[in-house]
């Protein structure tokens, strides 16, 4: 459940879903918002408790000329993580009320 509403809330927020591995927990997504912005998530389920633990990192990705690889530069805006994690309790809860 924790997974689907993951995938939901960075859709919500204009993310193309790039890769999504239910079974490891992890879902990467990119979208293109004054330059390349890449999402990571985790989802693990805690051992005999009722809940999953969900972890975020939202990066802009900046190109290097010359370079073969891009530099990752960790975003750090609260008013983002707050935004995804917002959605997320709101869709976990209207599943599991079934609205």
């Amino acid at each position: 459940m924790m997974m689907q509403a993951a995938l939901g809330a960075l859709q919500d927020l204009g993310f193309t879903i790039e890769e999504s591995q239910a079974d490891a927990g992890v879902i990467v997504g990119s979208k293109v918002a004054g330059g390349r912005i890449r999402a990571q998530v985790s989802v693990r389920r805690v051992p005999a408790q009722p809940f999953s633990v969900v972890r975020a990192t939202f990066q802009r990705i900046v190109p290097r000329p010359g370079a073969m690889l891009a530099l990752g530069e960790t975003l750090d805006d609260p008013l983002l993580y707050q935004g995804f994690f917002d959605r997320i309790a709101q869709s976990a809860f209207l599943t599991a009320h079934e609205i």
